[in-house]
């Protein structure tokens, strides 16, 4: 008895070393019997793209033809695949078929899996060949992730980082690295391409100066030789307020006006020299519903370097206005003629005691710099340069407007006279950059209606200059006691609450308060 079951012992021993599965009639099993040659595929390390393809048999070796149903792979990441179709095969007893098995590495680990068969063998009607494999794949990961910059100041920095490390088991190479948040700046001094063998890892700075109260969040993201081409991993942080401003106005009654006319000297302009000159009364009882409290130069002679063609400042007391301001838009000129923004400069730059426009601009008054040219603007110095060189002069950009005719922006004009204009490019700016107005040279430009909004604009305060840096979200705006909370938007690059409907007018209180950024010094 103990004889026989040694001998079973050995015989059991000899089928484990030579890995593989028998059930036939021999082992007391009558009908179909599987036999799996090997039980076990152990794939190679493989790289990212590479494949490798191993085989296994599938033998009949009962008392009856066996019968495969299917295979299928029970795996923990999809890197294993049965190439051979032997859905439903019919194997008569003794015959063998061969199956291909296909790795591919998915990640930078090791996969394991099993092929399962499903038969009619009389013992089991599921056997298994064991599937093992491993990936040589870079795979990155970006730690902290999330990482939490915690609680600062709005302006103010903190400092932190993210390390950039290489878990993979082949070398890493990463290409670039950008980052999104307007609160969040990179600052990773990396020499980009740079390669992290597996277990290396670099860190990226990361600066956190919140824009705003209240959580700001943003992101990183890596493009990388790994499989999934990019990674992204998130910040955030929170701003808080250290102080709280609250700054008001009330509009004028009778608000000043100081309004510059700039009119291109070029020969294709009489005849919108003429329309203008004939205009102007109805100009003047435009403003004067908005306000009596007006001065006007024009200034087209660059020869003069700016000083008006009107003979002094025009106001409302001033003998023979209309027609000292209708010579003065036919005279002048110079080899900057079409270059409307250096004219209008010069013209504000000599405002000073003892210079020729003297008198001219108010402190309290809206600057209002009205353009006309149907030519592309043509100054040395980009636009911007001569808006902040003028702003400068003021004191304040809420009490500076631009407004042009000129041009369609971008494509230029063509009148029903048969005129043509090239677009405002130059002028076209400054108006959409102070809210100001912009009419087109070949429309009907001179009508009560138009030249009812160039006077409005002359007078209307939209822009109110706030004293200190405010964190946006907290901006609150009151009209004589009520909220607005629509209709009105924050212009950073000018620090102004910025009025888009519903202005105030004259008489009207104006309150603004918020939290401020603070001074991190």
């Amino acid at each position: 008895m103990m004889r026989n079951t040694l001998l079973v012992a050995l015989l059991g021993l000899g089928c484990s070393e030579q890995k593989f599965t028998k059930l036939n009639g021999a082992d007391g099993v009558l009908g179909p019997a599987i036999e799996l040659d090997p039980d076990f595929l152990q794939f190679g390390n493989l790289r990212e793209g590479q494949e490798e393809i191993q085989t296994f048999s599938i033998a009949s070796v009962g008392e009856s033809a066996l019968q495969v149903e299917n295979i299928r792979i029970e795996s923990d990441a999809p890197s294993f695949t049965i190439l051979t179709d032997i859905e439903g095969l019919r194997l008569p007893v003794g015959e063998t078929v061969d199956v291909d098995v296909a790795f591919t590495a998915m990640a930078a680990d090791e996969h394991y899996g099993q092929a399962i068969i499903t038969s009619n063998s009389a013992s089991d009607t599921e056997v298994s060949v064991e599937l093992a494999g491993a990936g040589t794949i870079p795979e990155l990961q970006i730690s902290p992730d999330p990482l939490d910059m915690g609680d600062t100041y709005v302006g103010c920095e903190k400092d932190n980082s993210v390390d950039l490390t290489n878990i993979g088991t082949d070398a890493l190479e990463i290409y670039s690295i950008l980052q999104d948040g307007e609160s969040f700046t990179l600052n990773n001094g990396l020499d980009l391409p740079l390669t992290l063998e597996p277990e290396e890892s670099v860190s990226v700075g990361l600066e956190f100066i919140p824009v705003d109260a209240g959580e700001n969040t943003g992101s990183i993201t890596v493009f990388s030789s790994e499989p999934m081409g990019e990674r992204e991993a998130v910040q955030f942080g929170t701003g808080e307020i250290s102080a709280t401003y609250e700054e008001d106005w009330t509009v004028p009654a009778n608000p000043p006006s100081d309004i510059v006319f700039y009119v291109d000297q070029s020969g294709s302009m009489s005849d919108d020299q003429a329309r203008l000159a004939s205009n102007f009364t109805t100009f003047i009882s435009e403003l004067n519903t908005y306000s009596t409290d007006w001065q006007i130069i024009v200034a087209n002679d660059q020869w003069n370097t700016g000083c008006n063609n009107t003979g002094g400042v025009l106001l409302p007391g001033s003998p023979n206005y209309t027609t000292r301001f209708g010579d003065a838009v036919s005279s002048g000129g110079g080899w900057f003629t079409e270059a409307g923004l250096t004219v209008a400069s010069e013209a504000i730059d000599k405002t000073d005691a003892g210079e020729c426009n003297f008198g001219f601009m108010r402190p309290d008054a809206m600057l209002h710099i009205i353009m006309v040219s149907d030519e592309v603007e043509q100054s040395p110095s980009t636009w911007n340069w001569y808006v902040d060189k003028i702003i400068a002069k003021k004191g304040s950009s809420a009490n500076v407007k631009f407004s042009a005719i000129a041009g369609d922006y971008p494509g230029g004009c063509a009148s029903a006279e048969g005129g043509s204009a090239d677009a405002g490019d130059g002028y076209y700016q400054p108006v959409v950059a102070t809210d100001g107005i912009f009419l087109s040279i070949c429309s009907d430009w001179a009508t009560p209606a138009n030249l009812s909004m160039l006077a409005a604009a002359s007078v209307q305060m939209e822009a109110y200059e706030l004293g200190a840096t405010p964190a946006p979200s907290t901006i609150q705006v009151f009209v004589n006691g009520t909220e607005r909370t629509a209709g009105w938007h924050y212009d950073a690059e000018d620090n102004t609450v910025v009025f888009d409907e519903d202005i105030p007018q004259e008489g009207d209180y104006v309150r603004v308060t918020y939290g401020g950024v603070s001074d991190c010094d």
